[in-house]
């Protein structure tokens, strides 16, 4: 049975406008590991507004509210609760990769940062309205069974490759 959240984030903000006009952003997602070294991989409902990203395998995670002061970590931690219903212990988080990208057309500049919680039980997973569905996939099989954003696909390839996970 999967169980459904909404939040309202209405006063939220997700970017900092530079004096310069250059506008920042900063994604987390987190790699939410379980005792039986099992990934949580989430799947997106539809998404009108991108609707190639629809049905798409997913991690816990979005933007870090860098305007009202919040870390990329505690965006993660606060996402994962949001989109999965997950509580993380900042004791059990840590930032495994990042990468900063700009956007011309847009002037902007991304963030992006992939953390890793390792828990020692399976959690209820409480998926968002966002997300269709979650599952726990062994870490091991993870790549070879989904097909994740690109920047997620290099950050999990990294953490595997240099025992992170």
């Amino acid at each position: 049975m999967i169980i459904y959240r909404l939040y309202n984030e209405s006063n939220m903000t997700h970017q900092i406008t530079l004096p310069s006009g250059v506008i920042l952003e900063s994604v987390a997602k987190t790699l939410i590991i379980n005792e039986k070294n099992e990934a949580l991989v989430l799947t997106i409902g539809e998404y009108k507004e991108h609707p190639e990203k629809s049905y798409t395998p997913d991690l816990p995670g979005g933007f870090a509210e860098i305007g009202d002061g919040e870390t990329e970590r505690q965006g993660a931690i606060r996402e994962a609760e949001e989109e999965a219903g997950v509580v993380i212990n900042p004791k059990d988080i840590i930032l495994a990769y990042s990468k900063t990208k700009f956007y011309e057309e847009q002037n902007k500049s991304v963030s992006s940062s992939l953390y890793i919680a390792h828990l020692d039980y399976t959690p209820d997973v409480v998926v968002s309205w966002e997300h269709a569905s979650s599952e726990w996939i062994d870490v091991d099989m993870l790549l070879e069974t989904k097909t994740f954003r690109p920047f997620y696909t290099e950050a999990i390839e990294y953490s595997i490759a240099h025992k992170l996970v």
